[in-house]
């Protein structure tokens, strides 16, 4: 057994991001990956069909490596039919199924990392807990960061007017992935327990305590993980955008290399999201064990 799991101690985040390699491959972190790839796949292709049945028979673009330019898209949409179905059936759907596939499956293999049973009453009230400790604050904190960064453009000058632009953007980001943090942590917190009380009232303000604790107890290491991970996430594709807009559409091959590039940008980020999984799993573990122990402990003490 290793010795940190003989002698517990208090760790942060970072302490895991080494182990949390380990189960990059796992089948769980497979189908994360293709859930999150279909979901950017699939409802770019179902749009792009869908503007190639809008356009029918006139003379806009309608095949793959055609220019479709803004004037063409506000034809398609006071014209074509697109502002009274603007996403049409596939993509939504796609969209949906996507994420729902890709939801599931984080949660199963952060679970196997935890050590815990991925059930579905877990997974829920998790989401229902971080909505209970966690949209205040991070949404109070969200709207005081990007209230500073909207006065700071508003003073005119240039580099401000970007800082705004590009940093409320990965901020924005970052604070949704904090949501989602929190819920990773208290749907942990939750596995094992049946009902949505706990048992006890008692059990169910330690849970929400502990869960609340352990995100905002680590206010360098878990904010430096979740921004540059938004970065990270927010950056991969936009790279592939400019160098898109540099190539040029032209000829279906460029569409398909494009689309691969994309592909494997989308399959990077997704990754990086199941590293992080991991990496709250270990966390998770390591601290319900120190607790654990502290308790024994003074369970002793007393006695």
């Amino acid at each position: 057994m290793p010795r940190d799991e003989e002698t517990p101690s208090p760790q942060g985040p970072w302490r895991y991001l080494a182990g949390a390699v380990r189960g990059g491959l796992s089948g769980w972190t497979l189908q994360f990956l293709g859930a999150w790839l279909c979901f950017h796949v699939l409802t770019s292709a179902f749009w792009a069909l869908h503007l190639q049945r809008l356009a029918g028979a006139s003379g806009l673009p309608a095949y793959w490596g055609e220019l479709v330019t803004a004037r063409d898209l506000w034809e398609l949409f006071e014209n074509g039919g697109l502002k009274d179905h603007l996403l049409g059936f596939g993509a939504p759907a796609a969209a949906v199924l996507a994420f729902a596939w890709s939801l599931w499956a984080g949660w199963k293999l952060q679970a196997r990392a935890a050590g815990v049973p991925a059930t579905f009453r877990a997974w829920i009230w998790g989401f229902a807990d971080a909505l209970l400790i966690g949209a205040l604050p991070v949404g109070c904190l969200a709207w005081l960061v990007l209230a500073c960064l909207s006065g700071l453009a508003s003073t005119g000058i240039q580099g401000l007017g970007w800082l705004d632009w590009i940093g409320g953007t990965i901020l924005r980001l970052a604070f949704l992935s904090t949501f989602f943090l929190q819920a990773w942590i208290c749907r942990l917190g939750r596995a094992g327990h049946a009902t949505w009380g706990m048992g006890s009232w008692e059990a169910l303000r330690g849970h929400l305590v502990r869960s609340f604790l352990r995100l905002w107890t680590h206010p360098i290491q878990w904010p430096a993980l979740v921004v540059a991970g938004s970065a990270v996430r927010a950056g991969l594709p936009f790279l592939v955008v400019i160098l898109g807009w540099r190539m040029g559409g032209g000829t279906p091959g460029r569409v398909v290399l494009l689309l691969l590039l994309q592909a494997a940008a989308v399959l990077a980020s997704a990754w990086l999201m199941t590293w992080f999984l991991r990496v709250t799993a270990l966390y998770w573990r390591n601290d319900a064990r120190v607790r654990a122990a502290i308790r024994e402990l003074e369970s002793g003490a007393r006695s």
